[in-house]
């Protein structure tokens, strides 16, 4: 699981959006994602924003700090996905 957090955070944006690097945010947000990725999300295969979509979708049950984060990410991978696409 430690290595698939990882993935998560760049996949993601936290859930590295281009441009964003998982550095710029506190360790506390990113401890409080791994925990958080470890109890809900640890079995979604990592990849095409699985893991992402993942904790996005349960972010009423994540910790404060990581709920933020992920909403804030997972907004702002949409958003950059959907310029890329042309939408």
């Amino acid at each position: 699981m430690k290595k698939l957090f990882p993935t998560l955070l760049l996949a993601a944006g936290v859930v590295v959006a281009p441009g964003v690097q998982a550095k710029d945010h506190g360790k506390n947000e990113l401890a409080a994602c791994r925990a958080d990725m470890e109890k809900y999300c640890q079995k979604v295969e990592p990849g095409e924003g699985r893991q992402m979509k993942c904790m996005y979708d349960l972010r009423d049950k994540l910790q404060p700090a990581c709920a933020s984060l992920v909403s804030e990410k997972y907004t702002r991978y949409l958003e950059q996905r959907q310029k890329k696409e042309g939408r």
